[in-house]
């Protein structure tokens, strides 16, 4: 059950997080969608194809309509919560048909973009400008848990760690579009395999998708691993530390027949909502404090990270165990090896013994996530922290832990209770008496 305080506030992001964590320059790229692709597509990072850009009156009444392909996405360039984002299915013999079934003529689009262009749209209510670009369309994991619009997967990435993600499913209710706000429903994802685990709208937590019998949980986003790549690749081109990238799966067909999807960045928020909470069931304040502070060199350390810590839990069912215990500790090839642990509900992260995690191969640079300091009985010391997969009565367990000296003590294994979610341990006297 997520704690109180582990839940992340309007203030508390705004001031610690959102305004500490990003410079005026970065929100500037965020909050205007041209420039954000202008700075996506000089970082050589995908985008949805830019058609045309309007700055004027005149500009918009003299384009041709008829040089665009048959379905495109109007939409303003500092626009907020999906307002003014206007998506056309296709072409019509007397004029366009928008995705929620609306027909429209070439006037009724020229005085869509006007609109923009007078701020209509804007977040800041003042003139804005518009762009026509290509659209993303469903891809086929999607085309039966969606209605009308595509749906988009938000990643929130944190000083290059990407900490929560969601997958936003439009309905008929929000007329297309990708916002909780107007009825979309939204996905937590596990950060480690990109899997759907819970679905809320609104508020109200959900099992399927509205008038079916169509499962919202287990769900597996495609290209996951490079769709955690883009966005924290998104972040470092615009020089966020906090942010939201929106991403979505533009799928092609190969000239073999083969379904082929390509990862683009529909936008960048640089103060996303806080709805990502709920479809989580997790308090983002939380986890942004284990990662805040950390030295995260690169895009691929970031990922590595929140793989380990962001991990989901089965926990559905309880298992039994005691105070000392036998697990199975992976290698770095894989292969299992029995070893001797303590479980210590009293130590939060696991620690393994220095000698140990060297023979198996686990302090391979590759492996290693972060340092840190530990306050413990010897004093504050630095430790290691490294990824490691190992077996407690048959549950896989894949986590981050901390590296220490334990040569002198029978147990070269502690696991704290951040690994011991979905485990009750017995006490017995017998346990209770020996030696760690």
């Amino acid at each position: 059950m997520t704690k109180l305080n582990d839940i992340l506030g309007m203030n508390a992001r705004n001031f610690l997080f959102q305004g500490r964590y990003n410079c005026k320059k970065a929100k500037r790229i965020a909050d205007e969608k041209l420039l954000t692709k202008r700075v996506l597509k000089q970082a050589k990072l995908a985008v949805p194809k830019l058609y045309k850009q309007f700055k004027s009156e005149g500009g918009v009444e003299n384009f041709d309509l008829s040089k665009l392909p048959d379905s495109f996405v109007i939409k303003p360039s500092q626009g907020l919560g999906g307002e003014g984002i206007l998506v056309i299915e296709k072409k019509e013999p007397d004029g366009w048909l928008a995705v929620d079934g609306t027909k429209l003529t070439d006037n009724d689009l020229r005085l869509h973009i006007l609109d923009i262009l007078a701020g209509r749209y804007s977040m800041l209510d003042l003139s804005d400008r518009a762009f026509i670009e290509e659209r993303v369309r469903v891809h086929p994991r999607f085309a039966a848990i969606s209605c009308q619009g595509t749906p988009d997967i938000g990643v929130l990435v944190f000083n290059r760690v990407p900490v929560m993600a969601f997958l936003r499913l439009p309905t008929r209710e929000s007329h297309g579009k990708a916002n909780m706000f107007q009825g979309a429903i939204a996905c937590g994802i596990d950060i480690a395999s990109g899997v759907t685990t819970s679905a809320v709208r609104y508020t109200e937590e959900i099992k399927f998708f509205p008038q079916t019998r169509r499962k919202l949980a287990g769900i597996t986003i495609p290209r996951w691993d490079e769709v955690l790549e883009l966005a924290g690749f998104t972040a470092q081109a615009c020089g966020l530390g906090y942010c939201r990238v929106d991403i979505a799966l533009q799928p092609r067909m190969t000239k073999t027949g083969k379904l082929k999807s390509t990862p683009m960045v529909l936008e960048i928020n640089a103060q996303p909502g806080l709805k990502i909470q709920l479809a989580n069931k997790a308090g983002l304040l939380f986890r942004l404090k284990r990662v805040e502070g950390l030295q995260v060199k690169t895009v691929k350390q970031g990922i590595e990270i929140g793989k380990q810590l962001f991990s989901a839990r089965e926990e559905e069912s309880i298992v039994r165990v005691g105070i000392f215990e036998e697990v199975e500790v992976a290698d770095i090839t894989g292969e299992r090896h029995l070893v001797k642990a303590k479980l210590d509900t009293g130590a939060f992260r696991t620690s393994i013994d220095e000698a140990l995690a060297k023979k198996l191969g686990l302090l391979d640079p590759e492996n290693l996530l972060w340092s840190g300091y530990w306050r413990g009985a010897l004093g504050r010391e630095e430790r290691k922290v490294i990824g490691l997969t190992f077996y407690l009565k048959g549950r896989k367990i894949k986590t981050a832990v901390s590296v220490s000296d334990r040569s002198k003590l029978k147990r070269l294994m502690i696991i704290g209770r951040r690994d011991l979610l979905g485990f009750s341990i017995r006490v017995k006297e017998a346990e209770a008496g020996q030696e760690a």
